[in-house]
């Protein structure tokens, strides 16, 4: 497979062609009837170079509240500047400047992106970092560029004074916030999001649409706190994505702000201790066969270290050691592996598809009006009346198409829900007696879940999973549809006008009711977002442990309570408890079956939803197939009215070498693809 950074040069340097055969003398622009709209094909292909030039992998960071995620950030994209200082006692002090706010306390008030842009992208707004706000009802703003912290605060952070913000956009409330960064040191793109506890609807919303779009997550615990039963949930979660998300997502765990736990205990940094704890963490609670969740466990860094080594550098003195002792280099080479592993690569493939589809449907009107052109006089009436024909039939069979299209839809549904029958059986063998062989607080509870997330993935994906069925299914219902748009518009022969095109789904605009178009995401996972929760199945263990509170639930030890009280009193108190756990263990499992329904609802809305998409793509291919008839025959009659054959003779001579440098361009994209390798290279 070519080499990421080999293969990111190549496409910008082709899109660069794309550009100026868009818009250029010698291309199309003044030949289409309808080339008004080439100038804005050519900003989508700008703005596709742009994106090489920036983002080759999207990372999600995830933790609670002020665990650094925001420090981290500025830190990996060589945006934190180190400030020496004097407090106010006249000590030597530092602060640190970075891109996003951050402090010791809770800081993210709403999602924030950080977007690298390349330095050509932002030569127009001079400066490093831009600021862009979302505001409640979607309206999107930039706010200025290299502003200062309090201005940026202003906007992003918990503890930000709104007074600092423009002062139009003092009562707003923002809803995300972007910095688009010229230099920065990593082509990713890190969205930070709010941590486990933030109570705001849209923030959650907003977080579980980042997990979706994240090509891996970086899990941040702070060096100064271990992780505790309150992270369970979020950990919890990202397991469950971990587990449904095709190829298994890859999760990077990192303890952060290691300089601020350097004292000694017992004999090392405390920081030591705090990352052997997280570690045996996660191995106790999350230690699935293969380990790939957890991985090499937490990396202990420091974003402050690095900034200081960066400062002492400048000054001419040695700051090499405290850069190796960050460790920051060390999780920029993990995420440049998972670029060179897949990620960039999928993210390349999906820019040249776009880019192929916009040069392509340019040619191919180019195309179509050469071969017009090319027709003798003579032979124009019979393909006027043999175009009117083709145009009448194309009309009447596309709602033909889209019934019997419809109906095989709900088969292949049928068909791969089936196995949801046994799903409850399954679950209940391997759940129902862990279930019963715990008191249900926080840590059985997520034992329990765990388990369930597993049993639940495994069975998805097994030989005869629904999943598995459904990848089946759709491959048949993808070949179904190619077969009726093969019976009703042709194949391409070489000699007729308007020859037709095979289906085409590697790439499609986006649907106009913003579905996505159609991809090989994964049914596990779309289930999992459909649910909106990445927990087994749904949300029934947050319902459980709300509902219940079963941190009462457990019978208390200690010489104190039988002291305090009657005997009888206490038997009655621990019959009482003990039946607390008898239903709370029985509902438990009466959700098992709950959430084996929610799932089965689920997958048909997933699947469902997939079938339309592909429904969707060939109704667009059937109605773009039309309009190059419809466009062919406008042509026609003009040229059967002018008669002017020296006029197509000049037509010809001047769209031939166009449409040639066009079709260049169209196969270079996909020879580009290709090399890049398939959609199923794991990340």
């Amino acid at each position: 497979m070519m080499p990421v950074e080999e293969a990111q040069d190549e496409l910008k340097h082709l899109l660069s062609r794309c550009e100026r055969w868009l818009c250029d003398e010698e291309g199309p622009r003044d030949i289409l009837p309808d080339a008004a709209g080439l100038a804005d094909d050519a900003a989508r292909m700008e703005a596709l170079r742009t994106r090489v030039l920036s983002s080759m992998l999207n990372v999600a960071l995830l933790g609670r509240q002020s665990s650094g995620k925001s420090f981290l950030i500025s830190g990996l994209q060589g945006g934190l500047e180190y400030v020496p200082v004097t407090d106010e006692d006249g000590m030597p002090a530092a602060e640190f400047l970075g891109v996003l706010p951050s402090s010791a306390r809770p800081t993210t008030a709403c999602p924030c992106t950080v977007v690298p842009v390349g330095e050509e992208a932002a030569e127009e707004g001079a400066g490093r970092a831009r600021l862009r706000a979302r505001f409640a009802g979607g309206r999107v703003e930039d706010i200025g560029t290299d502003l200062p912290p309090a201005v940026v605060a202003a906007y992003g952070a918990v503890d930000g004074d709104v007074t600092n913000r423009r002062r139009e956009h003092m009562n707003l409330r923002v809803e995300s916030i972007e910095v688009l960064l010229s230099d920065a040191r990593l082509p990713v793109k890190l969205f930070d999001l709010p941590g486990s506890e933030s109570p705001i609807e849209e923030h959650e919303i907003i977080m579980r649409e980042a997990w979706a779009k994240a090509d891996c997550f970086v899990y941040v615990s702070h060096a100064t706190s271990a992780l505790s039963v309150n992270e369970l949930q979020l950990i919890r979660d990202l397991y469950g994505h971990h587990m449904q998300s095709n190829a298994n997502k890859r999760v990077l765990w990192v303890l952060s702000g290691i300089d601020l736990a350097t004292q000694r205990e017992q004999g090392q940094a405390a920081w030591k201790s705090v990352l052997a704890t997280n570690n045996a963490y996660l191995r106790t609670h999350f230690g699935a066969p293969g380990g790939r969740f957890i991985g090499e466990g937490f990396l202990p860094v420091s974003a402050a270290w690095e900034a200081e080594g960066d400062f002492r550098n400048a000054q001419g003195d040695d700051g090499d050691t405290l850069r190796r002792l960050s460790g920051m280099e060390t999780l920029r080479d993990h995420l440049r592996d998972l670029m060179e592993s897949g990620a960039g690569h999928a993210h390349l493939r999906q820019v040249a598809d776009e880019a192929r589809w916009l040069v392509r449907r340019r040619q191919r009107q180019l195309a179509d009006m050469l071969d017009t052109h090319l027709l003798a006089v003579e032979d124009l009436e019979a393909q006027q009346q043999g175009l009117r024909g083709r145009i009448a039939g194309a009309e009447r069979s596309l709602d033909r198409i889209r019934s019997e299209l419809g109906r095989e839809l709900q088969r292949r549904i049928r068909a791969a829900r089936a196995p949801f029958g046994g799903l409850a059986d399954v679950l209940h063998r391997q759940l129902d007696p862990l279930i019963d062989g715990g008191n249900l607080s926080a840590e059985h509870a997520n034992e329990v879940d765990v388990l369930q997330v597993q049993l639940f993935s495994r069975w998805m994906t097994s030989a005869e999973g629904p999943a598995t069925l459904w990848e089946r299914e759709l491959q048949a219902f993808d070949a179904s549809a190619r077969q009726l748009l093969r019976a009703d518009l042709g194949v391409d022969t070489g000699t007729q006008l308007v020859s037709p095109e095979p289906l085409d789904t590697s790439y499609f605009p986006m649907q106009t009711d913003g579905r996505q178009p159609l991809t090989a995401y994964g049914v596990v996972q779309a289930a999992a977002n459909t649910l909106g929760v990445a927990s087994p199945l749904a949300a029934g263990a947050v319902w459980l442990t709300t509902s219940l509170s079963l941190a009462t639930i457990a019978v208390p030890a200690g010489a104190a309570v039988l002291t305090a009280i009657a005997i009888a009193k206490v038997t009655d108190l621990l019959k009482d408890r003990e039946s607390k756990v008898q239903r709370a263990r029985q509902e438990r499992k009466d959700m098992i079956d709950e959430q084996v329904k929610r799932a089965r609802s689920a997958f048909e809305n997933v699947t469902h939803s997939q079938g339309r998409l592909l429904i969707d793509a060939v109704e667009h291919h059937h109605a773009q197939h039309q309009a190059r008839l419809k466009a062919t025959l406008a042509q026609i009659m003009e040229r059967i009215n002018a008669e002017d054959t020296v006029r197509s003779r000049a037509v010809i001579e001047r769209v031939a070498p166009v449409n040639q440098s066009g079709q260049a361009l169209v196969t270079e994209l996909q020879d580009f693809r290709d090399a890049l390798g398939n959609d199923l290279t794991p990340r």
